[in-house]
């Protein structure tokens, strides 16, 4: 979990690629006869905040969450604003909701899409609604201290360490072999058509950073994990490799840069893959209650 706004929830897995947030002061300035103004200062400006996310069938239905961002700014109403960390940013409303087409079919359907929210502070009367009880206090142990921040329902036990470890590796393969296949279904293009699927690319290799630092993080916290964390390392060294190839392109180099991709992708996926019997074990030591 990277944000909560309201109830829309944002997450590096599901395509949010970027935060800028911006504070300003407002000066007033008084002319000044044979002399430069004088400037004196009036208050504090309202925070902004503007959100960059990659909307992609694989992300996610582009349809529907660009809808509920819609919806969120039509609704005229301040959202409270919440990082996965539990950290309470304030109250926001949505004064903009931009998107721009990068991908369609022939009827006009969206296939791929980046998507600007622009978010102003909200300084009027605010009554915070809490969605699901259980607002994860970062003061708190368990599951703060294991890399897992966000919203937790009171009336769901937190999973252990060894539990977090193997979902977050689940979720890292499923995303990776996801990814893979996407490398494959674009490696016969043209150059021109692979340039084009560079957001899709980026998009889906994305998704595998924030399981894989949640390996890494978990496994280091297990007596025997020591050997998962560096794996979880390995995988995303590989990863940010593969997105790094691609960044920047263009038509002169885009099919290096994308063999290079495919490469560094294909090392993840198969150093992921070389967990498989330890993950197995860890999972058979879950339903066997020894973790």
């Amino acid at each position: 979990m990277f944000a909560v706004l309201g109830t829309i929830e944002f997450t590096v897995a599901g395509g949010i690629t970027g935060m800028e947030q911006t504070g300003s002061a407002d000066w007033a300035e008084h002319a000044r006869i044979q002399g430069k103004p004088l400037l004196e200062w009036i208050g504090e400006g309202l925070d902004e905040i503007n959100l960059t996310i990659e909307l992609h069938p694989l992300l996610g239905d582009p349809a529907e969450r660009l809808r509920l961002l819609r919806e969120a700014k039509s609704r005229h109403e301040p959202l409270a604003l919440v990082m996965g960390s539990g950290e309470y940013i304030g109250p926001y409303v949505v004064t903009r909701v931009s998107n721009t087409i990068r991908r369609a079919t022939a009827v006009g359907q969206v296939v791929a899409s980046t998507v600007q929210v622009g978010l102003r502070e909200y300084t009027g009367a605010f009554t915070r609604k809490v969605v699901r009880q259980g607002l994860l206090d970062p003061a708190l142990g368990g599951a703060s201290a294991i890399g897992s921040p966000g919203l937790l329902s009171s009336m769901v036990p937190i999973p252990s360490a060894t539990q977090l470890a193997i979902g977050h590796a689940k979720s890292a393969g499923n995303v990776l072999r996801a990814g893979k296949s996407l490398y494959e279904a674009v490696k016969g293009g043209n150059p021109s058509m692979i340039l084009g699927q560079v957001p899709q690319l980026l998009g889906v290799t994305a998704r595998a950073i924030e399981p894989l630092q949640g390996l890494s993080t978990v496994a280091g916290l297990l007596d025997d994990g020591a050997d998962l964390s560096r794996l979880g390392d390995d995988v995303l060294g590989n990863v940010m490799g593969s997105r790094s190839s691609l960044d920047p392109v263009d038509l002169s180099n885009i099919v290096d840069r994308f063999a290079a991709s495919r490469e560094s992708l294909d090392k993840a996926v198969t150093v992921m893959g070389s967990a498989s019997k330890r993950l197995a074990g860890l999972a058979a030591e879950v339903l066997t209650r020894r973790a």
